[in-house]
């Protein structure tokens, strides 16, 4: 919900602004040139970007294997320990019993740790490519003279003229 507002008030700041640039620019009898690009799309389309999200999947199913495993393990102590709880002395029941919380604490922290590594590794990831993808179209947009390149998000309707996320998107492949 929070979110929700938050995206509708920057697409009004960016409509203001963008209308304020207009208007100006119009008044000063200077051709403004603008573009928009796609980020959601440059990102999809973009190599880095898919190559660090198949390192990142790889990762997490190595860490579901291991979880797998382990989980196995546990089952496996129980299914043990239920068929020969009847036969063993306390002290060896004890044993085994403590053995299955510590493996159940161990599952429970693994699958805590993974999951923080992975999302903190993932976001660093994405974050990266968004930095090279800004980077990208920044020196874009200096090369061939815009005065400013806007997220189609940030926009209630373009010319389809203005996208440049085909050519952002070659830009990053090479």
């Amino acid at each position: 919900m929070k979110r929700d507002i938050g995206r509708k008030v920057k697409v009004a700041i960016m409509a203001c602004l963008f209308s304020f640039l207009l208007v100006s620019s119009v008044s000063h009898a200077k051709e403004l040139k603008v573009g928009v690009v796609d980020v959601e799309q440059i990102y999809a389309s973009y190599g880095k970007a898919k190559i660090s999200s198949g390192e990142i999947q790889a990762k997490k199913e190595a860490k579901q294997a291991e979880l797998a495993k382990k989980e196995k393990d546990l089952k496996a102590l129980i299914e043990d320990y239920d068929k020969r709880k009847a036969r063993i002395k306390d002290a060896e029941k004890q044993e085994i019993e403590k053995k299955i919380r510590d493996l159940r604490t161990e599952i429970v922290a693994f699958t805590k740790l993974s999951n923080q590594n992975l999302t903190t590794e993932n976001r660093q990831a994405v974050q990266a490519r968004l930095n090279e993808i800004a980077a990208a179209i920044q020196d874009y947009s200096k090369k061939n003279g815009f005065d400013f390149i806007v997220d189609k998000k940030s926009l209630p309707f373009f010319s389809d003229a203005l996208n440049v996320s085909p050519e952002i998107i070659k830009i990053l492949n090479k």
